[in-house]
């Protein structure tokens, strides 16, 4: 059952087309993010708290958490956020 806030919807579908998980994983993933096993995002470089993030980053990563269950984002001390 879809969770994400229907202006989170409307923000993935004007940036991607639709309101899959495709395009913000991909988008992640292009940006320097790793996608785990465990479905959590490690951080790219640069990245040790949400400030660091854009705001596309963290719509993204946020979408996928509350849409699609995704994990949390896991910086580079080992502390999950987010």
């Amino acid at each position: 059952m879809p969770q994400a806030s229907p202006e989170l919807q409307q923000k993935m579908k004007q940036r991607f087309g639709d309101i899959g998980d495709i395009g913000p994983s991909g988008y992640l993933e292009r940006a320097g993010y790793a996608l785990r096993r465990d479905w959590c995002w490690t951080a790219k470089a640069g990245v040790s708290s949400l400030r660091d993030m854009t705001r596309e980053e963290f719509d993204c990563l946020l979408f996928l958490a509350h849409e699609y269950d995704y994990g949390h984002l896991v910086l580079s001390n080992g502390e999950k956020v987010a």
